[in-house]
């Protein structure tokens, strides 16, 4: 892993878990699969999800995400302007998606290092479609790529999944869940400036209240009289305006595979070591649970600006990511709200 990204990282953790300024504090979009977010530029007749733990990336008008530019790995969608070359003597000059798959072939055999691999009829969003599969030179590397072909009414559309060769069957069941989730419509979709908004959603614990929305890999929930805060980098609650103990989950995609909680951990309380006065553990790790997945539960005290904080953190590994729960609070206050920290530990659940 890159020790910039985790260092930068880690200060974005410290930045929320340390807020002790102001803080200040709908309805459910059922179109997004559980799991995913939206990955369409406004104004597409298409909706493309991607997974939570993807970074969406439709800045440039192409909808899509991706999982690693160090990979290559990524996937968008578009529409393409297509007509049929007219033929003479020919009466029906409409296009088809064979046509369309024609000159898509001619297109893309002529790029370097191009070698076809896999040819079928698929469906996409219940509409026919053709996928294939190819090698080809990107960047002077060697890339793989995925692409499937359709026509909804009179709009052709591609779908292009791309890896670097070595990386490219990792993500194939997750491509796969992709291509599902694909659907079509006959008004184009709105944006998505309201992702960050609460959902409603179903089994919300007594007593408690749900703080993320769909933009995340999952959902946490607090008490009901914790306040909200606003933290970019994570979901960020605290007991009250004069008690600002808090808690915040955040997730983190590592560029390492197989990366565990052992390893965060290491990189952390180096970190932790090397930039925070009088860093001290004050217990061994302890097994725990997070959403379900086996956790790992560390508890330490520092000192920052010549105040004493304890936290404890809750660390476990989901699909491909570092999820943290922490807890942070004035020594003081410390024990007085276990009891709801664990409330709220026990209550996390995952999206898929």
């Amino acid at each position: 892993m890159k020790k910039r990204n985790i260092v930068r990282m880690l200060c974005a953790l410290l930045a929320v878990c340390l807020l002790a300024g102001s803080l200040v504090a709908c309805s459910k979009d059922s179109e997004i699969p559980e799991g995913f977010q939206y990955a369409t530029c406004k104004g597409e007749y298409f909706r493309l999800f991607v997974p939570t733990q993807w970074t969406v990336n439709t800045e440039s008008g192409v909808s899509g995400g991706h999982y690693s530019l160090a990979e290559g790995t990524a996937v968008s969608m578009i529409e393409v302007n297509f007509d049929k070359a007219s033929v003479e003597g020919e009466e029906d000059t409409t296009a088809t998606l064979d046509d369309f798959f024609s000159a898509h072939m001619q297109d893309i055999s002529a790029i370097k290092g191009y070698k076809a691999e896999k040819e079928f009829n698929a469906t996409l969003g219940s509409y026919k479609a053709k996928d294939i599969t190819y090698v080809a030179s990107k960047n002077g590397e060697s890339y793989r790529f995925r692409q499937v072909l359709t026509k909804v009414e009179n709009r052709f559309y591609l779908f292009t999944y791309s890896s670097k060769a070595d990386t490219f069957e990792r993500w194939l069941d997750t491509v796969d869940e992709i291509l599902e989730n694909v659907t079509f419509h006959g008004f184009p979709f709105e944006g998505t400036d309201d992702k960050k908004k609460i959902p409603n959603v179903d089994n919300v614990p007594a007593g408690m209240k749900l703080v993320t929305g769909n933009d995340v890999a999952y959902r946490f929930f607090a008490p009901e009289n914790w306040i909200m805060g606003d933290a970019e980098a994570a979901a960020l609650v605290y007991a009250s305006e004069d008690d600002r103990s808090n808690v915040t989950v955040m997730g983190y995609v590592p560029d390492a595979e197989g990366y565990s909680v052992a390893d965060y951990w290491e990189n952390t309380e180096k970190y932790y070591k090397d930039n925070l006065r009088d860093y001290t553990a004050t217990a061994d790790p302890a097994e725990g649970k997070l959403g379900g997945k086996r956790a790992t539960v560390y508890e330490y005290t520092y000192s920052l600006s010549g105040v004493t904080y304890k936290c404890r953190q809750i660390i476990c590994v989901y699909s491909y990511m570092i999820v943290i729960m922490t807890y942070t609070a004035l020594p003081e206050n410390y024990d007085s709200h276990l009891p709801e920290v664990q409330q709220m530990q026990d209550a996390l659940t995952f999206r898929r």
